[in-house]
């Protein structure tokens, strides 16, 4: 079998193989914002950062599905959990076309054209900086955006470890 077949009798993945792999495949995953960065994304757009993200998931599905299969446990979960994870990476790469659009042309991203996001995120910063942010509700519905940005990889990360401490050959 190849290393990222699906078929039902592909190999099994313990749980020392599976903690190492799953563990590059977020690091990697946490690497590639690198590909978010304005020289990447001012040459090239946001599609490096999508086909990084769309193998990264793949591995961490076929990660999953073996390791299951290895503890004997049902597989369908794991394509819930990777499907809010591939939501949040479609929104986070409309939310990063659209600051990308509006500072188009601009050169440096600052000026009459900026989007009202980056005006938040400065706001944000600086008022974190300050220890009093006097942004009211409006830092409410920051941390309330950055928890739900966030909330995808917290279940993913709950997931795997939930996935890793299976025993092998658990019946289910």
């Amino acid at each position: 079998m190849t290393l990222f077949s699906l078929h039902p009798s592909a190999a099994r993945l313990g749980r020392g193989p599976f903690v190492a792999a799953v563990s590059v495949v977020y690091l990697l995953s946490f690497a590639s914002q690198v590909l978010l960065s304005g020289p990447v994304t001012g040459r090239f757009g946001v599609l490096p950062f999508v086909v990084t993200q769309g193998a990264l998931i793949w591995l961490w599905i076929v990660l999953h599905l073996r390791r299951l299969r290895d503890a004997g446990r049902p597989t369908g979960t794991v394509f819930g959990v990777a499907s809010v994870y591939a939501l949040s990476i479609v929104l986070l790469v409309i939310l990063v076309w659209l600051v990308l659009s509006s500072t188009a042309g601009t050169g440096d991203g600052v000026g009459p054209h900026a989007g009202i996001l980056q005006l938040f995120v400065v706001l944000y910063i600086l008022g974190s900086m300050s220890g009093d942010s006097g942004l009211g509700a409006l830092q409410i519905w920051i941390v309330g955006l950055s928890v739900l940005m966030l909330l995808p990889v917290a279940i993913a990360l709950g997931f795997s470890f939930w996935t890793a401490t299976r025993p092998s050959g658990e019946v289910g």
